[in-house]
């Protein structure tokens, strides 16, 4: 292009950037234009002109949505670079222009819009690009550098803030390992999580819930007066569309710089936002909607699809940062020393608890980051017994002894059961008697149909088995003990399923028989157990198999770890062939393990009395299996020496059912 052609060029493009910002103001457009002026220009000086009336453009910078603009006047650099390493064949050098580009950030333009100037250079080229010169490349990073460290160590909030922000997340992974090693990395962290977490570009600490449920229709709410709130609008922002790269470069941020009062900073952002999420959405009606429901005057812009997506990757943010936390408090030996470590495990569990009305519909079998990030804790907190019931009782429901209404309670009911099934060997028999008994026995006493329930009641009855194995809760789980059992028979088959009644039956004669600590309050329990097995047998229907229950089928996303849901559909098609006097039978039979030898000859003849028995043709061959496989291997040394000898001196023809 000739020299009067870029004068025209330029003339045009910095009317456009002078004009004032309105309605009218096309970002888009001028952010091309800019760019393509940019890239064509040959006279330095009036590369550093371009470059420093796009950094105080009125018709970019007088806009309200001003991180929107250092996108895009990040874009315009980027995109210009490119276009200019692309047409090589130009008047004035790659390294040239780049240096007029970067005098153009000059003093009359803001410190903090700089980084945005040598942040989209460097984002043109890769990490390893040889047509960035080596210099050139280490002086735009030392640049970009040294504005996005001073802003970082005394700002956390603010324009300035968020735009070296964006600079340095669109730019990390490209940074030589020298630029890296020059990041002021407690004060990364401190910058990048609130802007993601509690920033009103980020996840607004969860009130972008409040502007969607100010929007969905209902009859006492006129549509002429509903707040406009486009969600699609929303997950477009810079930082909500990039919130994947933003919580890696925290994480690696963490990683970098994973002292006390850096993970104590983290988790108070984080803990902030979960938990204001979660209250904001018990305050609003999404929370009891089905997911049909339409939640907005313009369903395209706003969907429940589109709410889960964001709720979902704002799971996903959280605990990909936790990760590093994480990490860091497993590798820390000064912070374990100090008991830290368990009180920084505790707030990670608590976290998570908030956050589990969006991980309930995930799944968190396949999500390995989740599981690691929980067990890990788990691990750590189980270290300190008197942490562990601490954290027990900050789960705990608010109030214990009651079914709650709210669909938002329940879940929080389940995290709390299947948390304290890891925990409850560190509990104290009154914490048990105060907290946990209450808590389990509206689900035990009060079996449903309904779906929102179903999982506590199953949950409830692993937690019980769990505190009946505690040595430390003899006394307790004896007192528990003749309802549990009472409602394990009442709830199977409608509400129990085949695999959790089988595996109660055989956990309650294994943690009654001896030597275990509760045999020597009753020794004749596992004798009760088993005779109320036997009775269920001979009254079971043995003709039609027990129709297993189903949870409602939910659509699940692929977990961030790239798995895909997990069938949890294969168990319960395989127990749907049992029928009642089936399973009751191979409860008994899944028992015999766990018997003390004394007794075990006893129950063996009546086992096989009972497969002998059987008739219906699947069922036989199934039960005579699951015999064979008992006797053969699954019962210890001393057992065996019992077994064996009683099933080549008649046992076999018992439960084939020849007559001897």
């Amino acid at each position: 292009m000739n020299s009067n052609g870029s004068a025209h060029l330029l003339t045009s493009i910095l009317q456009s950037l002078q004009a004032p910002a309105g309605r009218n103001t096309n970002i888009r457009t001028i952010v091309n234009n800019s760019a393509v002026t940019l890239s064509r220009l040959t006279n330095p000086l009036n590369v550093s002109l371009l470059t420093t009336q796009i950094l105080a453009a009125p018709a970019l910078w007088n806009s309200p949505d001003l991180v929107s603009v250092c996108q895009a006047v990040f874009d315009i650099f980027r995109l210009s670079t490119g276009e200019r390493v692309r047409e090589s064949s130009r008047a004035i050098s790659l390294t040239d222009w780049i240096e007029a580009v970067i005098n153009g950030a000059d003093s009359r333009v803001p410190r903090w819009k700089h980084a945005l100037a040598s942040g989209g250079i460097l984002a043109a080229f890769d990490a390893n690009d040889a047509r960035l010169p080596f210099t050139t490349r280490s002086n735009l990073e030392a640049h970009l550098l040294e504005v996005v460290n001073l802003h970082f160590e005394f700002l956390t909030s603010g324009i300035e803030t968020q735009s070296c922000v964006l600079a340095i997340s669109n730019t990390y992974r490209i940074l030589s390992e020298d630029a890296k090693y020059m990041i002021n990395y407690p004060a990364l962290t401190g910058a990048v999580l609130p802007a993601m977490f509690l920033s009103s570009e980020g996840y607004q600490t969860g009130d972008f819930l409040r502007q969607i449920d100010r929007g969905i229709p209902s009859a006492k709410r006129s549509s002429k007066h509903a707040t406009p709130f486009s969600l699609k609008e929303f997950l477009a922002r810079p930082f909500v569309r990039n919130m994947g790269g933003l919580a890696k470069l925290a994480a690696t941020s963490m990683d970098s710089s994973a002292d006390a009062e850096t993970i104590n900073g983290a988790l108070s952002v984080l803990a902030t936002f979960s938990r204001s999420l979660t209250s904001i959405w018990c305050e609003t009606q999404l929370s009891t909607l089905p997911d049909n429901a339409i939640i907005s005057q313009d369903p395209v812009q706003t969907n429940t699809a589109q709410l889960w997506q964001l709720l979902k990757a704002s799971l996903f943010s959280t605990v990909v940062v936790l990760e590093s936390v994480v990490r860091a408090l497993l590798h820390s030996h000064h912070m374990t020393r100090n008991n830290e470590v368990h009180s920084f495990a505790s707030q990670v569990i608590c976290i998570l608890r908030d956050l589990f009305f969006i991980t309930h519909r995930t799944n968190p079998a396949a999500f390995g980051t989740y599981n690691f990030v929980f067990h890990a804790c788990i691990d750590i907190v189980m270290s300190n017994p008197g942490q562990a019931e601490s954290l027990a009782g900050q789960l705990a429901p608010i109030q214990t002894g009651t079914l709650p209404t709210h669909p938002a309670n329940i879940l929080r009911d389940l995290y709390f059961l299947n948390t304290l099934e890891h925990l409850v060997i560190a509990c104290t028999p009154r914490f048990c008697t105060s907290i946990v008994s209450p808590s389990l026995s509206p689900y035990l006493a009060n079996p449903s149909a309904n779906t929102l329930l179903r999982e506590p009641f199953e949950s409830a009855h692993s937690l019980t088995l769990a505190m009946i194995g505690c040595p430390q809760l003899v006394e307790t789980s004896f007192k528990i003990l003749p309802e549990y059992i009472e409602s394990v028979f009442m709830a199977y088959p409608q509400f129990l399923s085949t695999r959790q009644f089988r595996l109660a039956i055989a956990s309650l004669v294994k943690y009654t028989s001896p030597p275990t600590a509760l045999s020597g309050i009753k020794r004749d329990l596992p004798d009760v157990i088993l005779e109320m097995l036997c009775a269920r047998i001979d009254s079971a229907d043995g003709r039609h198999p027990v129709t297993a229950w189903k949870p409602q089928q939910q659509q699940q996303d692929a977990t961030p770890d790239g798995a895909a849901p997990a069938a949890s559909g294969a168990t319960q098609a395989e127990q749907e062939g049992f029928t009642e006097r089936d399973a009751c039978i191979l409860a008994l039979l899944d028992s015999l393990p766990f018997m003390e030898e004394a007794a075990l000859m006893r129950w063996l003849e009546v086992s096989a009395r009972y497969v002998g028995e059987t008739t219906r043709g699947d069922s036989r061959e199934i039960l005579r299996g699951r015999v064979w496989d008992v006797i053969s291997g699954e019962l210890d040394v001393g057992r065996s020496q019992l077994a064996i000898p009683w099933w080549s001196e008649g046992g076999r023809e018992m439960v084939l059912g020849i007559a001897m």
